[in-house]
């Protein structure tokens, strides 16, 4: 799916982005009320260990963030009517997928004082949402 998604195809990748983003929002933000009971009911696993907390925190912010990326992506595709490759869709469901979950991660399981090693899914992820981003703005309108 590297090649130019052509007007047939380009409802279902829309809508395929759209759910993406509409599923990922609902459950970032359920991550984000789970956080906020840990921190009701004072779990000790979690307020004990900063940097957990600050990793999970990380992983709810950019994962409801880039869940309403996805969302104005597939809004933006419909009203401006771009050539989108399929590269460009899956850098940029790939990275608003893999992100939050390389923070996430991260998180669960860590050595003392450092992320754990899935932190290296941030920066792989973020270069590839990058790149869809700069492809998306650069991409010519359907004619």
């Amino acid at each position: 799916m590297t090649g130019k998604i052509d007007g047939n195809d380009t409802p279902k990748i829309v809508d395929r982005i759209a759910k993406q983003g509409w599923v990922s929002l609902a459950l970032w933000m359920s991550v984000g009320l789970l956080l906020e009971s840990l921190m009701a009911y004072k779990a000790p696993s979690y307020l004990n260990d900063l940097q957990r907390r600050e990793l999970f925190r990380l992983a709810h912010a950019h994962g409801s963030a880039l869940a309403l990326l996805l969302v104005l992506v597939a809004i933006w595709i419909r009203t401006v009517e771009v050539k989108i490759s399929g590269l460009t869709v899956f850098a940029l469901r790939f990275g608003a997928g893999l992100l939050p979950i390389g923070f996430l991660t991260a998180g669960i399981w860590h050595p003392e004082g450092d992320p754990g090693i899935a932190i290296w899914l941030v920066p792989v992820s973020a270069l590839a949402l990058i790149f869809g981003i700069i492809s998306l703005s650069i991409s010519k309108r359907s004619s």
